[in-house]
């Protein structure tokens, strides 16, 4: 398990707290155990939670934590010369583990230093950059912590991957007598986790030893390290949390990641809104750090939690079983191509053994395919970190040891299929002990001095399971969100009085203006040509504007002309199209407030912004779907009233997610 946030963690987690706490004042400083919290407020934008455990991480945190009747003395320095003072900045220095906060005014700044390498250490500098109190106090080889001292940062560690060429990695593997996951990681600015990510993104076996890696092998991992910076620019994308094989003990949390990484594709994941919600769940909260008014909460926390846990150790179980079914169908193909594929094995094995260079076992393959060589034809890929090949039999590509007979292969494959079949045994075991917790927990709610009132869950309205929006008139505007959906909404729920519409681009959804009596004006069809425009394959193609036409229900008909073939969802516009030309393809998404729940709603600027004064504009582009909606999220959290603000914070991230378009966004500033 991943036990503390690594130096990339710490760069791409920095946008997320300099957001949330830059500019803002420090209300107080809280210390439990090892764990620091800065509690900062935006004067009119609420408050905000900064966790520092040194050696471990540094986040953003929503749980509530018990204040300690009498704080620690090193606690109480820092309340004195931090406290109601403004956080001017935070900063990573360079691309180490150490995170800089800037605090005071133009005239007297303090700095406190959170070191997150080996056991971790926070200090206060004064306004010369000496020590003026520490957590920890020591001397070292390479600098002295020591009360007065010169605060002097730690030596660098390593190239930084996001400073290094492709082709200068050659030059920093050479010499070295270790594996390349050992080699890249002392010799990069990178951690372990990392390393091993670029190697599976080159495709290359992480315990290869470097003094093995041919001309091939060097070209992958040039591509791997230039993916996987190229990954740490564009910021942080889908947080998740990957849980273990559910076959293990205690199969829970393994890691916490910014990005998917393709060493964990095989692996269940919780998704997050943010980096911080993330790192905050994997690593928790202790009981005795709760708040006692929060207990309940706490406990319907966990409870969700390991709800979440038995779904995706449910979904682990269907993908052991079909890993081992595709395993088996491997093998069978082996066996049913035995012939080319011995041929083709033994013709590489060969030319290893009579030490031709991979490269030029690739070219005469290239030759043989040229020549309709049917060996030849099959092979796809050599890889030869692996010694694998990869090739094509029947429809499918199966993935062979060269150093084996192609019996061997095929036997191999029912092997790890048998392996897979074991573990699936396994995992139903485990999930039977989660279930046990958690009917455990179920019956030890706890009891709390105050009377509780449980949040209670909103009941949707039917529209909502559409895309939906109101029109500046009123009007209920309805579209559906898929083929499926489409379907529903026209023959289920246009009458005869309704608009029906759609955008003159592929990818667009069915859409209909309710309309109860009196007709709509041009002003709400022209809104409801705008959301089929916005919500078709156009937003993730950047247009800036499209076209759309309305026809009458009547028009629409299900049933194609005599002789012709009409899809499953597809309809036939009989008659005259009325078209309503350049559209902007634009979105605003607002939150609508209830008394205990915040509901989001997208659409046509002017319609939003005529049903709710709490929205923001968004724009196709710039950011990933998850980045999007926790930017959005804080966003209209700042907008609406401080006491209504946990209601948007509350707000489920899928229901945010379903207001938007297919594709990237970026909120408008």
């Amino acid at each position: 398990m991943k036990d503390s946030m690594s130096n990339t963690d710490l760069r791409l987690i920095l946008p997320e707290l300099r957001e949330a706490a830059e500019g803002t004042f420090i209300k107080n400083v809280y210390q439990y155990g090892e764990i620091f919290v800065l509690k900062v407020y935006q004067p009119g934008g609420g408050t905000s939670q900064l966790l520092i455990q040194p050696g471990r991480r540094v986040h953003l945190t929503e749980y509530a934590r018990k204040a300690p009747r009498v704080p620690p003395k090193f606690c109480t320095v820092l309340r004195k010369y931090l406290r109601d003072k403004r956080l001017l900045s935070i900063k990573q220095h360079d691309f180490d583990r150490i995170l800089i906060l800037e605090i005071g005014d133009e005239n007297e700044k303090y700095k406190l230093v959170a070191e997150l390498f080996g056991t971790g250490n926070l200090l206060l500098l004064d306004p010369q950059n000496s020590i003026f109190v520490a957590m920890r106090y020591r001397k070292m080889r390479d600098r002295d912590i020591v009360p007065k001292a010169e605060y002097e940062f730690p030596p660098p560690r390593g190239r930084d991957i996001l400073t290094i060429q492709p082709e200068e990695l050659t030059d920093l593997l050479s010499d070295s007598k270790a594996n390349i996951v050992r080699t890249l990681a002392s010799r990069l600015n990178l951690d372990a986790l990392g390393c091993e990510e670029i190697c599976a993104l080159a495709n290359v076996a992480p315990t290869l030893m470097v003094e093995m890696i041919d001309e091939t092998t060097m070209k992958d991992l040039q591509e791997g390290v230039l993916t996987f910076a190229n990954r740490l620019r564009q910021g942080v994308s889908e947080p998740v949390i990957v849980m273990g094989e559910p076959e293990e003990d205690e199969a829970e949390y393994v890691t916490f990641l910014p990005f998917q990484f393709k060493m964990y594709e095989d692996l269940p994941k919780v998704d997050f809104a943010s980096f911080s919600r993330a790192v905050d769940e994997y690593f928790g909260i202790s009981e005795s750090e709760l708040e006692d008014d929060t207990a309940l909460e706490a406990h319907n926390r966990e409870k969700k939690r390991l709800e979440k846990i038995i779904e995706k150790q449910e979904e682990s179980i269907q993908n052991l079983e079909s890993k081992a079914q595709t395993l088996r169908e491997s093998g069978e193909l082996v066996y049913a191509n035995f012939t080319v594929v011995q041929e083709i094995l033994s013709t590489i094995s060969k030319a290893r053994n009579d030490d031709v260079p991979w490269e030029e076992i690739i070219k005469r393959i290239d030759v043989g395919k040229e020549k309709g060589i049917e060996a030849a034809q099959i092979v796809k890929r050599i890889v030869p970190s692996k010694g694998e090949i990869i090739v094509a039999l029947g429809d499918r590509e199966v993935t062979l040891d060269i150093r084996l007979s192609a019996q061997d292969n095929a036997s191999g494959a029912y092997e790890q299929a048998k392996k897979m079949e074991a573990k699936v045994e396994g995992a139903r075991k485990q999930i039977e002990k989660t279930k046990k917790k958690l009917e455990n927990l179920e019956a030890s709610v706890p009891e709390v001095e105050t009377k509780r009132v449980a949040i209670k869950k909103r009941k949707k309205r039917w529209y909502e399971k559409f895309r939906w929006f109101i029109s500046s008139e009123g009007f209920l505007v309805i579209a559906g969100r898929d083929a499926k959906s489409n379907e529903a909404l026209a023959k289920r729920q246009m009458a005869p009085n309704d608009v029906f519409l759609h955008a003159a681009l592929h990818g667009a959804p069915y859409t209909v203006i309710k309309v109860p009596d009196e007709a709509p004006s041009e002003s709400t069809i022209e809104e409801a040509g705008q959301f089929a425009v916005t919500f078709s394959s156009a937003w993730q193609d950047g247009l800036s504007s499209g076209e759309a036409y309305w026809v009458n229900p009547e028009q629409v008909s299900f049933t194609p002309p005599s002789g012709e073939y009409l899809p499953s969802g597809a309809v036939m516009i009989y008659g005259e199209k009325n078209y309503v030309r350049r559209l902007p393809i634009e979105l605003s998404v607002g939150v609508i407030l209830e008394e205990e729940h915040a509901i989001p709603v997208a659409g046509p600027p002017r319609a939003i912004e005529n049903l709710t004064e709490f929205n923001v504009r968004v724009s196709p582009g710039g950011e990933k779907k998850g980045q999007l909606v926790k930017d959005l999220t804080s966003t209209l959290a700042r907008l609406v009233p401080e006491d209504k603000a946990s209601l948007v914070m509350q707000i489920p991230q899928e229901d945010m997610m379903r207001v938007l378009p297919p594709g990237d966004g970026s909120v408008e500033k």
